[in-house]
């Protein structure tokens, strides 16, 4: 049986808020402590399990999240243009699932993530302005 697209853009999310969040690893990892970074690690912990818990709701299975490879992270001099890449990737793509999905719940949590992504780009720049130029390292 088909899965409804909504289960597959709360599935993603859910992926990107636990083993893809950005944030989480590079915390887990100690490679950037910068406070807007905490914060935005805690927001992936937080809608994680507002996503789980819709899940619950609507007897949905989710996928387990499959422990994400972020190979040659750690061995740059300064991890944060790398960060910005990755977060403007994650706001681009959950702005593409938040247009095509066709449930509001699901939808208000795409966007809720996508802004948080943007609140942390926007931090970034203002602590660490050369990090969001492109091309920086």
């Amino acid at each position: 049986m088909p899965r409804p697209l909504a289960w597959r853009h709360l599935a993603r999310l859910h992926e990107l808020t636990t083993t893809a969040s950005a944030c989480r690893i590079w915390l887990e990892r100690k490679l950037v402590v910068a406070p807007p970074v905490v914060d935005c690690a805690a927001a992936d912990r937080a809608l994680a399990e507002e996503v789980l818990a819709l899940a619950a709701e609507r007897r949905w299975k989710l996928p387990d999240p499959v422990p994400y490879e972020w190979g040659r992270v750690g061995d740059e001099s300064d991890p944060l243009p790398r960060l910005v890449r990755v977060i403007e990737r994650d706001a681009f793509e959950l702005d593409g699932f938040a247009r095509d999905t066709d449930d509001e719940e699901v939808r208000s949590l795409l966007l809720q993530a996508r802004n948080e992504r943007h609140a942390l780009l926007r931090a970034l720049e203002r602590v660490e302005p050369l990090a969001t130029l492109p091309g920086a390292k």
